[in-house]
């Protein structure tokens, strides 16, 4: 009889409970493929002395997964058949993922096989080899081990499948939101709402729901994933991107497809869906920026502004962890294929576990989604059940063909439900958040992203005084406007603090003051 790790049941009358708890994520949805379990359950094993825990060798076995990071393919190849520890902690897919990433840091991975084992066997040895296949190994016991397996298997709440009293995000269908509303009910106030079916006419919408036609106009052509937790950005082609979503053993944080290159205006895949974006979300249309105040960034030149519009992918788990959006940016997020769930909190309300330094250029997080959830769960849900209104988490799932508006400033986490999930998204600057950009250019060059690496693109220092030149050419009100602001107008951002005088300088400022003596009396 095969062995599983020991759960916590919660009863029938918890689970019909509209709220999402931390048990809710616990039943895995596989079992660790090498038979790796909690280190509690060595309590309850039959044979205990015969169990192999990462204290028999080292103190813990982060130890261990750092010292076989060192190895390479062929090194690692022959130590996991060493003992049956190393035969568990070996197969580790972040540890062959990481093989592969540095030695394809200059080539594109074309290949890929059910493993990341297997494809850096594909790749570096020969394409015939059979592909491996794991076996349960009894006896191994490791909070870390299982812990990876774990994020990279969580359950998905059923709740979040589908619309919930769960969700708290906003909901308007795009058939009652005009341009004006859309303005002074959300962008303005700086709030997020999911727009109900805005991409169901998109041309994208169809076409790219069916593999065989993204893969033709995405022939010899590369695109960028990266990961938190990953060494490098990895260059797929897409028929292997789609391959490598498609497998049951993917990292704690699984390589994200997040190409800033795919969606060029006048390509294919663009012209798949931006005149039907100009249609039902005429809020969005950047030929109206003079009169609607839109996409103030398009002034600087295609070439020349800051990254803005990527092509998303990735397999069920995978997402993003918590993040403010670039540059003081708003966005809008299009669900193509499969869902994803939302979770925001507002401007100058940090999330659970999140630790970002004094001026924002720094940020301490869990790496992956699945950590996230695991480690601050219970306190999330406490925060959204009591928190101040204003101050309260709000989540929602969106459906393929829905678009979410995530305003400038508020932190958010997404996740992946589907097997595949495809999406765009599109970051960008409007007269409701452009004189908090201004002062973002100005003051945090540091933290500007999207220009640093091409060769056409403004650079960091310079893009304030080119922004601005550029506005006052063509819309000049509006930069007039801006400039009028004097402070931050978003929780997310405040004016650097003057460093606080030390005593003695506080004690000249205050002039001379009564000699002080003691007194006995």
């Amino acid at each position: 009889m095969t062995e599983a790790p020991c759960e916590r049941r919660t009863s029938p009358s918890k689970r019909m409970r509209l709220d999402v708890t931390a048990s809710d994520f616990a039943e895995l949805e596989h079992l660790h493929p090498y038979g790796a379990l909690p280190g509690g359950n060595v309590f309850f094993a039959e044979q205990a002395r015969s169990a192999i825990r990462p204290s028999d060798l080292l103190p813990d076995d982060d130890a261990w997964l750092h010292i076989l990071g060192y190895c390479n393919g062929r090194d690692l190849g022959c130590l996991v058949r060493s003992c049956r520890y190393f035969y568990v902690a070996g197969h580790s897919p972040e540890l062959w993922r990481d093989l592969v990433l540095r030695q394809c840091e200059k080539r594109a991975i074309r290949n890929v096989g059910p493993t990341w084992k297997d494809t850096y066997v594909k790749l570096f040895y020969s394409e015939t080899i059979p592909p491996h296949r794991p076996m349960s190994i009894p006896g191994i016991y490791s909070d870390t081990l299982y812990r990876l397996h774990s994020c990279r298997s969580f359950s998905i709440p059923k709740v979040w499948l589908d619309r919930s009293p769960t969700d708290t995000l906003e909901r308007v269908s795009v058939n009652d939101l005009t341009v004006s509303q859309f303005k002074s009910r959300y962008e303005k106030p700086n709030i997020p709402v999911l727009i109900e079916g805005a991409a169901k006419d998109w041309k994208a919408f169809e076409r790219w729901n069916r593999p065989e036609y993204l893969l033709q106009h995405a022939a010899g052509r590369t695109f960028r994933t990266t990961s938190g937790v990953a060494p490098l950005p990895g260059n797929f082609s897409l028929d292997a991107y789609l391959k490598y979503c498609e497998s049951t053993i993917l990292e704690e944080a699984p390589l994200y497809l997040f190409d800033r290159t795919a969606l060029e205006p006048g390509s294919h895949l663009w012209n798949d869906y931006m005149e039907d974006l100009k249609s039902s979300c005429p809020y969005w249309d950047p030929e109206l920026m003079k009169s609607n105040g839109h996409d103030l960034f398009q002034v600087l030149g295609e070439g020349r502004r800051p990254d803005h519009t990527w092509l998303i992918a990735g397999p069920k788990r995978s997402g993003s962890v918590f993040h403010i959006d670039p540059n003081c940016t708003h966005a809008w997020n299009a669900a193509i294929c499969g869902r994803k769930r939302w979770i925001f909190y507002p401007p100058g309300v940090t999330p659970p576990g999140v630790h970002p330094s004094a001026d924002g250029d720094e940020v301490t997080l869990p790496l992956s989604v699945g950590e996230w959830i695991f480690q601050f769960w219970d306190e999330h849900m406490q925060r959204k059940q009591s928190a101040p209104l204003h101050e309260r988490p709000l989540e929602c799932t969106a459906m393929p063909g829905d678009v979410i508006f995530v305003p400038h400033g508020w932190w958010h986490l997404v996740v992946n439900l589907d097997k595949m999930n495809i999406a765009i998204t599109h970051n960008y600057v409007s007269d409701s958040n452009l004189s908090n950009t201004l002062k973002f250019l100005e003051t945090k060059v540091d933290q500007i992203s999207g220009c640093r690496d091409r060769e056409e693109s403004i650079k960091p220092e310079h893009l304030s005084e080119e922004f601005k030149k550029a506005l006052k050419q063509q819309v000049p009100e509006l930069l007039s406007e801006a400039l009028k602001v004097p402070t931050w107008t978003c929780r997310a951002w405040k004016d650097a603090e003057a460093p606080k005088k030390s005593v003695i300088e506080q004690a000249k400022e205050a002039g001379p003051c009564p000699s002080f003596s003691f007194s006995f009396l």
